[in-house]
């Protein structure tokens, strides 16, 4: 079978704060039924298309992920499903294709999604998943390797599992170090699986800035009866094992900065974010903030701020730099 997958791992476009551990690891925080906290598996579409002289819309309603109550450990795990994209013409159903199921910690690209067309749609093969998979949380350091816990059933398909480790560098995204895992067989009870994590040639000792860990319930064209179910996932640098976190993660770019400064955050729960000088004074705030926001420092006075941003019952400080 054809991989879709061979180049998912490559260049991803966004970065986060410093983080050592993988939010909801466990997999027991849900926002809904199909919305894992942290993780990434669900994207909405209507492509239209023109095909054999008509107009079709190609309808994605992409929910990947399912809270399994058949857990490894403690009360949830994710099952990871085959979705559908359907091509309707007047409100019918013309035909139905089979995508991977996906989780992962970035965030679908449904602009590039969006630009799909029926014969890529109808060839998972030809496409180059590296556009529409971005992102991914803060990680300085790079793991030994990463390990969850999994169960699998198929009949012709292949788990995949992959890891990528990145940094921005004088304008682009590059891979600093990578790790994959395939597996083509039944699994019936919960297994361990290990990922290791290796450099690419040339980058030894060069810190990355951002981390995705990628399950995909298939490397091709999905049977809509295979079904992945990921629990328990942790990163290991090094001698230490990183447990279960659900840290508030946020991008702060550019840093140091003289025009503007953008907070991106990880999840999609609102937050609050203040701007702090040397002296204490509060000299911007936001409350109740949903996604990116840009803060204008072209008039601060030049020098060290601390922003604290507060999501829920966490609380993350950095320090920004105004030159």
């Amino acid at each position: 079978m054809k991989k879709i997958f061979t180049t998912l791992f490559a260049v991803l476009a966004m970065t986060f704060a410093f983080a050592q551990v993988v939010p909801n690891g466990g997999l027991e925080e849900w926002t809904d039924t199909h919305t894992p906290v942290g993780w990434n598996a669900t994207f909405n579409a209507s492509v239209p298309v023109d095909y054999m002289g008509f107009t079709l819309d190609v309808i994605i309603n992409y929910q990947a992920a399912t809270r399994n109550a058949t857990a490894h450990s403690g009360s949830y795990a994710a099952q990871i499903t085959t979705q559908a994209a359907n091509a309707t013409m007047a409100g019918q159903t013309i035909y139905s294709i089979n995508l991977p199921g996906i989780m992962h910690l970035g965030q679908f690209n449904v602009a590039a999604i969006s630009t799909l067309d029926v014969g890529d749609v109808s060839d998972p093969a030809s496409i180059d998943w590296t556009q529409y998979l971005i992102g991914g949380i803060a990680c300085t350091q790079v793991p030994s390797k990463v390990t969850a816990w999994v169960a699998y059933t198929t009949t012709e398909d292949t788990l995949t599992a992959g890891v990528v480790l990145t940094r921005w560098n004088n304008g682009q995204r590059e891979v600093v170090a990578e790790g994959r895992y395939e597996y083509d067989q039944n699994i019936e009870d919960y297994t361990q699986i290990e990922i290791p994590v290796t450099y690419k040639d040339g980058m030894e000792g060069v810190t990355p800035d951002t981390l995705n860990i990628i399950f995909a319930n298939s490397g091709g064209a999905t049977n809509e009866n295979t079904v992945l179910a990921v629990d328990d996932v942790e990163i290991e640098m090094g001698d230490n094992i990183y447990e279960v976190s659900s840290l508030p993660l946020f991008s702060v770019r550019p840093n140091p900065a003289t025009e503007t400064v953008v907070l991106t955050p990880f999840t999609n729960e609102s937050y609050s974010a203040r701007m702090y000088d040397t002296n204490g004074k509060l000299v911007w705030n936001a409350d109740n903030v949903n996604g990116e926001t840009q803060l204008n420092v072209s008039e601060f006075t030049k020098g060290v701020y601390f922003l604290q941003m507060k999501q829920g019952s966490n609380v993350k400080s950095e320090k920004v730099i105004v030159k």
